[in-house]
């Protein structure tokens, strides 16, 4: 990347500068109910049924947000306890400097790479010249731009275009023929195959990594209400279980959950999965990818040997922290 990617992204790290401060400066406080954010999209689905599975003397609200980067927002004020964010949104509060734990997995999958019907795209190579859309800065975007690597191309080979984070944009660039391919987040991407708008290209997990969200917090939090967060931790291995064990209620619940019909979020589901353990490897290899492409100061890949937290889920599963990702 060039100063003049970096400079697009200066704006985006003030903002996490400024919130990763207030999570450095601000000691947790003890809250009853503990509260716990969350985002309406299927692939978080398991985080919405915590309370179904949690000991009647542990009270948790759930609070709903629109972004990750809302929650964390709320979190550095003092109004949010733990958060479910992506794994990218930890990389970047780590590369601030920010004293925060991850407790637990939320899920992995959920990106495809499609292709306008018609493109005549069969190749990596069938890429070059391509318009080829992204949400610059999102893990799509990182996931897209490792696998171009991977296969020997950079942006300047293809026809880079950042159209941000509405996938309904790109759905319609796609329809009008504007671009050529997307690197997309599901429900949508499967809803475009679901319409034959694109074909599925490629899940890009195999040349970048495929973890997506988890659960994290300021480790104040976690030193001052350990007990809460661990029946939460506990209860999440559980709702993610019961949805693991159960397909069509969780078909059910990520239709409920997102509004998409019954095909599409067939397709999403077999693209999203659903697991608590904590993957370091790959998000060693996302912290990486961030700061080789210009998202990330620093490579703060080494810092998540600590910011890893194990121990809630050791607990949770009876299972070493090697079988849950370490």
């Amino acid at each position: 990347m060039g100063l003049t990617r970096r400079n697009a992204l200066l704006g985006m790290y003030a903002g996490i500068s400024a919130l990763s401060g207030a999570l450095l400066a601000r000691p947790a406080k003890g809250a009853t109910p503990l509260r716990v954010g969350n985002i309406k999209v299927p692939h978080w689905a398991a985080v919405w049924m915590i309370p179904d599975f949690l000991p009647k003397s542990v009270s948790v609200e759930m609070v709903e947000f629109k972004t990750s980067l809302e929650m964390i927002a709320a979190m550095s004020a003092g109004s949010l306890d733990v958060a479910t964010i992506g794994y990218w949104h930890l990389v970047r509060l780590l590369d601030q400097g920010a004293d925060v734990k991850a407790i637990s997995g939320v899920c992995s999958g959920g990106t495809r790479l499609v292709v306008r019907k018609g493109a005549g795209i069969k190749t990596w190579a069938d890429l070059r010249g391509k318009a080829c859309a992204v949400s610059r800065g999102s893990t799509q975007d990182l996931q897209f731009l490792l696998a171009l690597k991977s296969n020997g191309m950079g942006i300047k080979d293809i026809d880079y275009r950042d159209l941000g984070s509405n996938m309904a944009v790109q759905i319609s660039a796609l329809q009008k023929g504007e671009i050529d391919a997307a690197s997309m987040w599901e429900p949508f991407a499967s809803y475009v195959i679901a319409q034959d708008i694109a074909t599925n290209f490629s899940t890009l997990y195999g040349q970048s990594f495929h973890v997506n969200g988890l659960m994290v917090l300021p480790t104040a939090n976690l030193s001052a209400n350990r007990e809460q967060v661990q029946a939460v931790v506990s209860a999440l291995v559980k709702s993610t279980d019961s949805l693991l064990a159960d397909p069509q209620q969780r078909l059910q619940f990520s239709m409920k959950l997102s509004g998409f019909n019954q095909s599409t979020m067939e397709l999403a589901n077999q693209n999203s999965i659903l697991e608590y353990i904590l993957r370091k490897k790959e998000a060693k290899a996302m912290a990486a990818g961030a700061h080789e492409f210009g998202y990330a100061h620093s490579d703060v890949s080494p810092k998540m040997d600590s910011a890893l937290d194990y121990t809630l889920l050791e607990a949770a599963t009876s299972k070493h922290a090697n079988e849950l990702g370490a």
